[in-house]
């Protein structure tokens, strides 16, 4: 069985920057692709609250990163 990396910290002009920040930006990049795709297909007026399904959606994308190490 082959040992599992850890991911690194990312260095930005000397600040060490923790790697959960790359998925929380890959997390937000992903959800404007979902929020563009919903927008085009018109099933924003499925959701009573549009902005809490957003939310959901994005701690739903951010959990999925983490939990497969995208």
């Amino acid at each position: 069985m082959k040992p599992m990396n850890a991911p690194r910290d990312i260095d930005l002009g000397g600040v060490l920057v923790d790697p959960f920040v790359r998925y929380l930006f890959l997390a937000l990049v992903i959800l404007i692709a979902v929020r563009v795709v919903v927008g085009r297909l018109g099933l924003r007026s499925v959701f009573a609250n549009p902005p809490l399904a957003e939310a959901a959606i994005y701690v739903c994308i951010l959990v999925s990163l983490v939990a497969f190490w995208l």
